[in-house]
Order: C-alpha cells, then structure tokens, then sequence
C-alpha cells in the first residue's frame, strides 16, 4: 500500500509530510513506544505507530528509514519535533484512534 493510501485509509492529520514518500510503498507497520525496542526491530518503509510525541521519535524515524510515524491516542507533537521532522524530512501524522484499531483497519492490506 502507498504511504497516500494509508493516510486516506486512515484518516490521519497531517504535521510534518515528506511529499517524496507519499509514494513509497508502506510494508509493515511497527507499534511500539520504547525507542531501543523500535530501532531494534521496526524495518525500512513501515509505519510505526506510537503514544510518543517528543523531538526523540524523529531521530529514530530517521535512523531506522521509515515511511511515516503515526502519534496516536491524540496525543499531538510540539512545534520543535515538528520543525525538526521538517528539516529532516520526516513524515508524521496523528490519530485519536489507538495502535490496535490503526493496525487493525491495515490488516490484510499491507
């Protein structure tokens, strides 16, 4: 599934979009919220879907090439993470949904 039809699919806000990587092609999706866990086991062109709203999540997004972090239980990121995603070209939506109802509405489509 393209990183466009995921957000389409589940109806995500938008706060820092890589236009670049709407195209790419989503395989996986990660939830997790502690950072060593994800950059130990999230894999390239996922999804990660985290409680975690802080400057930190743009590190590992970076680090590990992910397609996009999706923040979710509404928690929302602050304007720091925000530029900082920008300038690093890291794509991160939010949901009010939690990580199981996200990767439940995925399921069978990735």
């Amino acid at each position: 599934m393209k990183l466009r039809d995921l957000v389409s699919e589940l109806t995500l806000t938008q706060y820092s979009v890589d236009e670049e990587k709407l195209d790419t092609e989503v395989r996986n999706a990660y939830c997790g919220d502690l950072l060593s866990d994800v950059m130990s086991h999230v894999s390239e062109d996922s999804v990660w879907f985290t409680v975690l709203a802080h400057l930190n999540i743009v590190a590992v997004a970076q680090l590990r090439d992910i397609a996009c972090v999706v923040i979710v239980n509404g928690a929302e990121p602050d304007r720091q993470t925000i530029d900082k995603a920008r300038e690093q070209c890291v794509t991160i939506f939010g949901s009010k949904e939690n990580s199981a109802q996200l990767c439940m509405k995925l399921s069978g489509k990735l």
